[in-house]
């Protein structure tokens, strides 16, 4: 899962245009270097190689027939590790260097400037404020340090196995009923999303939504589209930044709404919640308590606590459905190794087919890690902004410019990866016959960030993704019938299958195995 903290569209750069004036005041603070060097040859900043222009830079990527990822890969092969370009007024870095992507990353310490969050910033600020999405260090890193204790420690989320376990099992008994009398499942992705809101509600406030009721709750369904819309504007939102500092775009206002529907019905869950707790505490002290309920005991009030939870449901939904989307696509893809892993799951599940913390088989983990590096959902690591100069690869970057690092890159080259880094190979991260296992360099695979601000959700993200792949794999066996030729694409700043992913599901019962 990539929260709203952890997400900033890479070719949102290709359509904004002004450089916010936060960066401009960056720029001007310093120019001293933070990486002590003896070398005397650091090349200037204007050095750097990079396609010249800054509209024509624009059309290089807009006209482009392909994927922006083919812009970025031909450029790089152009290039070199590292290049330069300019928008208008806005200058952008981009390296796709290992070393160069762990001395940057390892630089940061209070990581202050992430280009891309201010207009979305303004808006959760007039609601209460998110300091989860603040630039401001003295802002966010309070309330980070507040809740990542309940998200981060593997105790906290293993806790929250069972009431996962019941959301999987409800959405097992959907698809029973979503899947055509050919086995094939309509719009799967959709039905992703519900489940993830479902499954992140019930985490964070230990309380069922009811969208799976029968008929499903009328507020549960609302906020399951208020969560889905605000994905959405938050995407449109990064497209129309420049715009909003002088007159609000309609997904800035369509943005509010969600924000305060979502906040309403949370409310509502959030005191049936409390109401629970509260009667129910005084016959049984077992009852977990929720992360909501733990955020205003540590001292974030209500509005707050809202706040921080919608921005980490709303960055979930997408990036969460995507990364289970992409894992059953690979399985359906790779019958045998389906097969496979179908065996290791149902040799270590009891009667009742339930995952548990403790006996995640470890194919199961490799294959999801596998399609992580495959097809990071982030598409690459968020944009740093720094208050100094700094030497990469010879050459010195001036404080105040964004620097994108392309690590996505990396996880899918033959270098780091072998003649196979292209395919398909959770055996890659596992131990061999003789108990020796294969080192790769951490820095090319890198699907949650990095650092002080890498992904809050990661825990939850990978147990919800694990417990609904066990289940469907116990259910049924899975075959792509959908186009040829998917290939990963960034959308909306998530990378995404360029075409729809169709599925078929046949019952285990009818497959003799």
């Amino acid at each position: 899962m990539a929260s709203l903290s952890c997400i900033i569209p890479r070719n949102c750069f290709s359509k904004r245009f002004l450089r916010s004036s936060w960066s401009l005041a960056i720029k001007a603070q310093s120019s001293s270097s933070v990486t002590a060097s003896s070398n005397s040859k650091v090349l200037p900043f204007a050095d750097i190689p990079g396609p010249k222009g800054t509209l024509q830079n624009l059309w290089g990527y807009a006209l482009n027939k392909g994927e922006i990822l083919d812009v970025l890969s031909k450029r790089f092969e152009r290039f070199g590790p590292i290049y330069r370009e300019q928008i208008l007024d806005t200058r952008i870095v981009n390296i796709s260097d290992v070393d160069a992507i762990e001395k940057v990353l390892n630089i940061e310490r209070e990581f202050p400037m992430r280009p891309g969050f201010e207009a979305l910033a303004e808006i959760v600020e007039d609601e209460n404020g998110l300091g989860l999405v603040s630039n401001d260090y003295e802002t966010w890193y309070p309330e980070r340090s507040t809740i990542s204790p309940k998200l981060m420690r593997p105790k906290e989320v293993r806790e929250s196995f069972p009431v996962l376990n019941t959301v999987a099992n409800d959405f097992m008994k959907r698809l029973d009923l979503l899947k055509q009398s050919d086995g094939v499942v309509d719009n799967i992705r959709k039905e992703l999303a519900y489940f993830m809101v479902e499954s992140f509600a019930s985490f964070f406030f230990n309380q069922r939504l009811g969208f799976y009721n029968h008929p499903p709750e009328p507020a549960a369904v609302a906020f399951v589209n208020a969560a889905l819309d605000m994905v959405r504007n938050v995407g449109k939102l990064f497209y129309t930044t420049p715009l909003n500092k002088y007159i609000k775009t309609p997904p800035y206002y369509q943005l509010k709404r969600n924000l305060a529907t979502i906040h309403a019905l949370g409310m509502d869950i959030i005191e049936e919640v409390l109401a629970t707790k509260q009667q129910g505490r005084e016959n049984d002290f077992s009852i977990k308590q929720s992360v909501f309920e733990y955020l205003v005991e540590n001292g974030m009030n209500t509005p707050k606590s809202m706040a921080a939870i919608t921005g980490l449901i709303a960055g979930g939904v997408d990036t969460t459905s995507i990364t289970c989307l992409w894992l059953l696509y690979e399985l359906s893809r790779n019958p045998d190794f389906q097969d496979k892993l179908y065996q290791e799951i149902a040799s270590v599940v009891g009667p009742n087919e339930e995952l548990s913390a403790k006996n995640v088989p470890s194919l199961l983990k490799a294959a999801l890690k596998e399609s992580q590096r495959m097809y990071p959902v982030g598409g690459y690591i968020v944009p740093r902004v720094f208050r100094k100069d700094l030497e990469v690869l010879g050459y010195n970057i001036p404080a105040g410019v964004n620097i994108l690092l392309f690590e996505h890159l990396l996880s899918i080259d033959e270098r780091y990866y072998g003649e196979d880094a292209k395919q398909f190979v959770p055996e890659r991260w596992l131990r061999d016959e003789t108990g020796e296992k294969k080192e790769f360099h951490p820095f090319t695979t890198l699907p949650f960030g990095y650092g002080v601000r890498m992904c809050l959700g990661r825990r939850m993200a990978e147990s919800i993704v694990i417990i609904l792949v066990s289940k469907i794999l116990l259910n049924y066996r899975l075959e792509y019938v959908g186009e040829p030729d998917v290939s990963r694409s960034i959308i909306e700043g998530t990378m995404q299958p360029n075409k729809p992913i169709l599925l078929k599901v046949t019952s285990r019962e009818k497959v003799t195995m």
